[in-house]
């Protein structure tokens, strides 16, 4: 191609190995526009022509859809190119958007589980103070429950009428039956030497 022009052969040829995959020198190919895709005709009307017209001198160069997408980081050759600035800028932008969101969202998920286990000890106590109460509760009802019996039986018989002496006495035998088997007696009495 170069001798077509020049009549002289080509002294790079070497540097033209070199070069001739390089993104730069690749590049020119990618802007190059072979005519567009409307064609006037002989009467001025435009027609839409599909295929954009090709060159058929030998040693020309393919024509490009420049509509068509094609990959940022290749061209036609396949030929890798290197980042460019902006996008070096936007990727590290990126990459620190991200490491920030990372690091809320690290955080929130770190203070979710402090609450988490914040109510969790706060639910353990709860439950503890509601057993405490209901003891509590059971306590001062059996306290309860021991005075009305201790006034029973410390009731003077003889002064009652005989009806409601007799309601009496079974109450006493009741609460002595009773306080026997919850063991307030201790070793005093054996269920065989009482008489009621």
């Amino acid at each position: 191609m170069y001798t077509d022009f020049t009549s002289k052969p080509f002294k790079f040829e070497h540097c033209w190995e070199i070069l001739k995959n390089h993104p730069k020198w690749c590049s020119g190919e990618l802007t190059k526009q072979c005519g567009s895709k409307k064609q006037k005709t002989v009467d001025g009307s435009f027609l839409d022509n599909p295929s954009p017209p090709t060159s058929t001198t030998p040693g020309s160069f393919d024509t490009i859809d420049l509509d068509s997408p094609l990959n940022e980081d290749t061209n036609s050759n396949g030929v890798v190119r290197p980042q460019g600035r902006k996008a070096a800028k936007e990727k590290k932008r990126r990459m620190n958007d991200d490491k920030g969101v990372i690091d809320v969202l690290n955080n929130l998920h770190c203070t979710i589980e402090r609450q988490i286990d914040f109510n969790r000890d706060e639910l353990e106590l709860k439950r503890e103070t509601l057993k405490m109460e209901k003891k509590f509760r059971e306590k001062n009802q059996r306290m309860k429950e021991r005075k009305n019996q201790e006034r029973i039986m410390n009731t003077d018989l003889n002064k009652l009428q005989p009806a409601l002496r007799v309601a009496y006495e079974k109450m006493q035998a009741q609460i002595m039956k009773e306080w026997e088997r919850d063991g307030l007696f201790g070793d005093i009495f054996d269920s065989d030497n009482v008489e009621l």
